[in-house]
């Protein structure tokens, strides 16, 4: 144990079976030394243990190069040493050698394992920060994609003799290795998980209220450490629970909501937004740029500078520190901050001011791909946020909102106006209460003016955990919806489900709005699910339309809506075909009489949206 070179060589030497007593005996004298020793070589044991662990970190310059190849359809990019350019098949070549090697290597580090009882058993940690996604293999072959934010710890020993038990804080995939003589045991601060083999997104952060199990394959056993409950969850069951009254929610998901959520959880990759993004400016120009990594291995998910070469084979990442966050405008009235793609969407937010109106405008369409959308106002202390948002006839893709989320949609608790926008494709499943494309909760007694949402629609799937709307969850205080429609699936897991409101609970204002999606809940209306009392302010609905394929209620349901006295219908009907419980109604619109109601409204939205873009 001359220097540290003879001291790493020994730890290689033993970590790969081919030390010998008398060296493995120097080892454990020089570990037992010192609390310096002992983590020094414990670090290199977690090196040697991650490298067949933890996935490569992300490379940005690799992965551009073989973007330019699949993109630009350049087979050839220069290299400078042979090393470089004969790079994919070393690379082949060791991964041959590797899975040769690995079971032979394996087995040596066990025996040698045994054998130095005396070194130091280190505990294995897996941790993410925010915006990073890490991939991880346990020693059994169980793959794990640990989200950000979160930690992951197991005893290498406990591995080694069998006992597959995990403690876990955050979010994570679960692709668990079957094997029925030793359960997979997942230990967190309220619940414990116990699997043989399957698939499952679970979700348990430090000082939520409400935790999530999704199971895609396999059979898992949820057990509340408060309570003992125990509940045996199969294939395609969706598990909340509510770890302060002690109350969990156990529904049947669809197959296309599975593998949707297999989908999205199994994901640790670049955007393909980065792609297109790279792909436009590569086409452009060269130089300097600034883009958002929405997901990254290695690199932190966040704002990046990239620097492309002049020859455009090569890109580097750098963070940006004083990037513009959006293609223009102060936030004012007259100058309204200028959103032109996904990234200065994402900024949003950290231009926002309490009790202060902050004004948005689109320059573009926006496609969120990949972007886990987390609502504006989420939370309660957050209801002073007010905005105001012009889509200037825009259109918003493939919106999808965090699971864990409260108010699931895109402003989450709207105090403001949204106007002349497109939601398409949305994709919101909302554990937390009020759930819509637009807003889960519109307007509040907090905001002291009229909230409204106008010429704008939305297409896709709602559910939601409480009140959910294909546009609107709740309405909570003085708000209009004015020429909207929604062609949105809505489903309500344990409340009201509306084809464009779930409940109204304050002083409203629909016209020129029409509703073409299937809506379920424990109570559904084909535009407005319910709720209201007698003490519930008057509502005032004009020209609307239930055209809904299927309204079904478990508990009570409206081919339209409850009416409620005081509240003032002109023009408020239903379509003849439409299925209310599984039975065709009668005395609904003709469809001569719902194509000419139809014409009236789509002509107010269309000339409106005309209106914009001519300006």
């Amino acid at each position: 144990m001359k220097d540290k070179k003879d001291i790493s060589l020994h730890i290689i030497d033993y970590l790969t079976g081919e030390i010998s007593q008398e060296d493995a005996d120097a080892l454990a004298q020089w570990v037992k030394e010192s609390e310096e020793n002992a983590r020094q070589f414990v670090r290199m044991k977690e090196v040697w243990m991650g490298s067949s662990i933890i996935e490569k970190a992300y490379d940005g310059e690799a992965a551009f190069l073989r973007f330019k190849r699949r993109v630009l359809n350049r087979s050839i990019i220069p290299y400078t040493t042979w090393m470089q350019r004969h790079q994919s098949t070393v690379r082949n070549a060791m991964l041959w050698a590797a899975a040769i090697l690995f079971p032979i290597l394996l087995t040596c580090t066990t025996i040698m394992y045994y054998n130095i009882s005396n070194l130091t058993d280190g505990e294995m940690v897996a941790s993410t920060v925010a915006g990073e996604t890490s991939t991880l293999q346990l020693p059994d072959g169980t793959k794990v994609i640990l989200k950000e934010n979160s930690e992951l710890s197991y005893s290498t020993s406990d591995f080694v003799r069998g006992n597959r038990n995990i403690k876990f804080q955050g979010s994570a995939y679960f692709s668990v290795t079957s094997d029925a003589s030793h359960p997979f045991l997942i230990s967190t601060e309220k619940e414990q998980v116990r699997v043989l083999g399957t698939e499952f997104y679970l979700v348990s952060e430090k000082g939520s209220h409400k935790d999530l199990l999704s199971l895609d394959k396999g059979i898992v056993e949820f057990t509340d450490n408060k309570t003992g409950e125990v509940v045996h969850m199969k294939a395609g069951d969706e598990l909340v629970y509510n770890t302060l009254t002690g109350n969990t929610y156990c529904r049947a998901r669809t197959e296309d909501e599975v593998k949707l959520a297999q989908e999205t959880n199994r994901s640790n990759s670049v955007s393909k937004a980065v792609y297109a993004e790279l792909e436009q400016l590569v086409s452009d120009r060269g130089g300097n740029h600034t883009i958002q990594l929405n997901v990254s291995k290695g690199l932190k998910a966040g704002l990046y500078q990239v620097e492309i070469d002049s020859n455009n084979e090569m890109a580097r990442f750098t963070p940006a520190r004083d990037a513009a966050k959006f293609s223009g405008g102060d936030g004012s009235k007259e100058h309204p901050y200028l959103i032109s793609n996904s990234r200065q969407m994402c900024n949003m937010k950290s231009a926002l001011t309490p009790y202060k109106m902050t004004y948005f405008a689109l320059t573009s369409d926006i496609d969120l791909q990949s972007v886990e959308w987390m609502p504006l106002n989420d939370r309660a202390d957050e209801y002073s946020l007010w905005v105001t948002f012009d889509g200037n006839g825009h259109v918003i893709r493939n919106l999808t909102t965090a699971r864990t989320c409260y108010y699931g949609s895109f402003f989450g608790v709207l105090c403001g106006a949204c106007k002349n926008v497109g939601f398409e494709n949305v994709n919101i499943f909302c554990t937390g209460y009020g759930a819509g494309a637009i807003a889960g909760y519109l307007g509040h007694s907090a905001y002291p003016n009229v909230s409204v949402i106008e010429n704008c629609y939305a297409t896709g799937r709602v559910s939601g955990q409480g009140y959910a709307g294909g546009l609107v969850g709740n309405v909570g205080s003085k708000s209009i919806l004015n020429n909207c429609y929604s062609s949105v699936d809505v489903n309500s897991i344990s409340s009201y489900a509306g084809g464009l409101v779930g409940k109204v609970r304050a002083p409203f204002v629909m016209e020129g709005c029409y509703s073409t999606g299937n809506v379920s809940g424990q109570y559904a209306g084909g535009v407005v699910a319910g709720g209201q009392l007698k003490s519930t302010p008057h509502a005032r609905y004009h020209n609307v339309i239930a055209l809904n394929p299927s309204v079904y209620g478990s508990l009570q349901s409206y081919a339209v809506m409850p009416i409620i006295d005081g509240d003032t219908l002109n023009h408020v009907s239903h379509s003849s075909n439409l299925y209310l419980n599984g039975k065709r109604l009668r005395n609904g619109l003709s469809d001569r009489e719902i194509k000419e109601r139809l014409n009236d409204i789509r002509n107010v939205w269309y000339s409106s949206k005309v209106r914009q873009t001519a300006e």
